[in-house]
């Protein structure tokens, strides 16, 4: 048997851990020598010291995982109970690379203010465009990916090469939003595409309509970067006059591979139309 401190050596958990265990009567010595005091452990409880362990690295409380303990949950649901821990994990993990990732494009666009121009912003006439769409208000831009693929689902059994067509996104809501975003995929449709019938309830086969200026710009990225786009976009529109004009579109100019979207090449685009001076408060 061990003495504590050697215990926790080789169980790498703190002494002072192992004895507030035992004063709670959660995890308690093999054995205690009652003239010396010394407490002694097997190797055999290593076992039940990583059960504990697990169960608060799952988030339960010590009252939690003493009933857990009484009621003998085997290595097999501690593995899945892990498992499930670790997805979370790794969920919370990519959340926060992605909000770095925005924080360093913030901290890039105010390094950069200086130098935004409108230069990159072209504006041209969109041609009325056939489109398989898919429409929902979703609570994420990680959501909206998800309508992506069921959209691409359902257009596999109606659409030759559906995968291969140009895919447009439309942003309906007035303003920008993060967490309830209104928004609609769709396929682009040559002219003369057939479609097998019928269309599911989820899809609308519809005329997205022609625009006669849309003020363009390319971004490389996720939407979550967007902004510095979007940045453009509005110095173009200050230095102009010019004012948006309804929803704007993301325009995928290559299919859009779901595992590398920080490579995904879009068009952003918006509609814009000019406004009279006595309109325009940006005027003097």
């Amino acid at each position: 048997m061990f003495r504590i401190g050697d215990f926790s050596r080789i169980a790498r958990v703190s002494a002072r851990l192992l004895r507030f265990y035992e004063e709670i009567g959660l995890f308690v010595p093999a054995h205690a020598d009652p003239h010396t005091g010394y407490r002694y452990y097997k190797v055999a409880q290593l076992a039940e010291l990583n059960r504990i362990i697990v169960l608060k690295e799952l988030g339960f409380s010590l009252e939690q995982v003493r009933d857990i303990l009484q009621s003998k949950v085997g290595p097999a649901e501690l593995r899945s109970m892990l498992l499930v821990r670790r997805g979370d994990a790794e969920r919370a993990l990519a959340a926060e690379a992605q909000r770095l990732r925005h924080i360093e494009t913030r901290i890039s666009q105010l390094e950069s203010t200086g130098g935004l121009s409108g230069e990159d912003v072209i504006v041209r006439a969109e041609p009325a465009r056939r489109v398989l769409s898919l429409r929902r208000t979703v609570a994420s831009f990680g959501a909206a990916r998800g309508l992506i693929v069921e959209l691409r689902e359902h257009a596999r059994s109606l659409l030759p090469r559906s995968a291969d067509r140009p895919l447009v996104a439309i942003a309906h809501a007035p303003q920008f939003e993060q967490e309830e975003i209104d928004v609609e995929f769709g396929y682009v449709l040559e002219e003369g595409a057939a479609i097998k019938s019928p269309v599911p309830d989820a899809l609308r086969l519809r005329e997205l309509e022609a625009v006669d200026r849309m003020a363009v710009c390319v971004r490389v990225g996720l939407p979550e970067d967007a902004h510095l786009v979007t940045a453009r976009i509005g110095r173009y529109l200050e230095a102009t006059g010019d004012a948006l004009a309804g929803p704007s579109r993301e325009f995928f100019l290559q299919p859009p591979d779901l595992e590398r979207m920080h490579e995904a090449v879009v068009e952003m685009q918006f509609p814009v139309a000019a406004i009279a001076a006595s309109a325009d408060p940006r005027r003097p």
